[in-house]
């Protein structure tokens, strides 16, 4: 059992007589010390997967089904009470844009000394020296006298460090980071991710990590789930991925990155569009957009397999593959 654990996960919207299934049976265990990369392009269901963890499901949202253990304890048993403690405190996240975390009226030093003091980590003026300390940790330029200042004198980058401040205020065992540097420059970018690695060893967190950015999956994760339309695609070590991607939607995936040694002048670009939750396609849900598609794909969902140790694909491409190795081990 990993330090996070989600199982058969499934959480939907009501849209009028309509059903939205976000996040439709998935599952996985991020490890201690790992970093857990989800990637999928917007509508896939990464951030309703990882806002589903911290239950931050709104009506017309709702979990419908599922168990989600951190540190072995369910954490859809758990009063809202119980739960603000658990939010901030041992899992923390990160959001893509930094202006949606911070309250732009209130200095920013307030705002990371307040997550102190509501979880209990420090009070009064040890909290407002913890609240300097984290600044300069995050690499704030002249933290103390920068503690006043509100959001809007801050750069988008600074911002960003800003909330990771706040984030890794009381030593989460878990951090999120959903999309952390996507309105951030290239430069910035690294900048962020390289913050976000050196605190998660300094911490000794897991991080689960929420990207449709693939070079920064290279660089940062350890292992990678690919989601398409609410699902589990693929699941593999991240090298692993790279050398050997199985499912079409993940080589589409990366067929889309720019190469420096490319000969053609265009990217490759997958065709088609991610369908509307309410029109998904009755079999596989890439199958409308896929190039090897048969006609059992249009008609019957496959099941998450196990290729080889670790790497898992949902496609029936490998569904004779797995039958014929599962065969041989029993015997048939």
């Amino acid at each position: 059992m990993g330090i996070l654990d989600v199982n058969d996960l499934k959480t939907s919207f009501t849209a009028g007589r309509h059903e939205i299934k976000a996040v439709d049976g998935v599952s996985f265990s991020l490890e201690h010390h790992e970093t857990l990369a989800i990637v999928g392009e917007s509508g896939s269901g990464k951030s309703v997967t990882v806002l589903s963890v911290m239950r931050l499901i709104n009506p017309p949202g709702r979990i419908k089904s599922g168990d989600i253990y951190f540190q072995g304890k369910n954490l859809l048993a758990f009063t809202e009470k119980q739960m603000e403690m658990v939010r901030g405190g041992r899992i923390a996240m990160v959001y893509q844009e930094p202006m949606s975390s911070l309250n732009p009226a209130i200095p920013v030093g307030e705002q990371i000394k307040e997550v102190l003091v509501i979880h209990k980590a420090a009070a009064g003026l040890a909290a407002k020296e913890k609240a300097i300390a984290l600044m300069q940790a995050v690499k704030i330029p002249e933290a103390r006298l920068r503690y006043q200042d509100l959001p809007k004198k801050f750069s988008g980058g600074m911002r960003q460090r800003i909330v990771i401040a706040m984030a890794l205020a009381c030593n989460p065992d878990v951090l999120i980071a959903d999309e952390p540097t996507t309105a951030l420059d290239v430069t910035i970018q690294a900048e962020i991710m390289a913050l976000l690695r050196d605190m998660k060893r300094q911490l000794n967190m897991s991080m689960l990590l929420i990207t449709h950015d693939l070079g920064i999956v290279a660089e940062n994760a350890d292992r990678v789930l690919v989601m398409y339309c609410g699902k589990v695609m693929e699941e593999a070590k991240v090298k692993t991925l790279f050398r050997s991607p199985l499912h079409p939607y993940t080589m589409g995936l990366m067929a889309c990155i720019p190469k420096m040694d490319a000969r053609v002048d265009r990217l490759q670009a997958i065709p088609g569009y991610v369908p509307h939750p309410s029109q998904y396609p009755a079999g596989c849900r890439f199958s409308s957009r896929c190039s090897r598609v048969m006609e059992r794909c249009k008609a019957e969902m496959p099941e998450l397999m196990e290729i080889e140790d670790g790497h898992k694909v949902r496609c029936w491409l490998y569904c004779d593959d797995v039958s014929e190795r599962s065969g041989g081990r029993d015997g048939k």
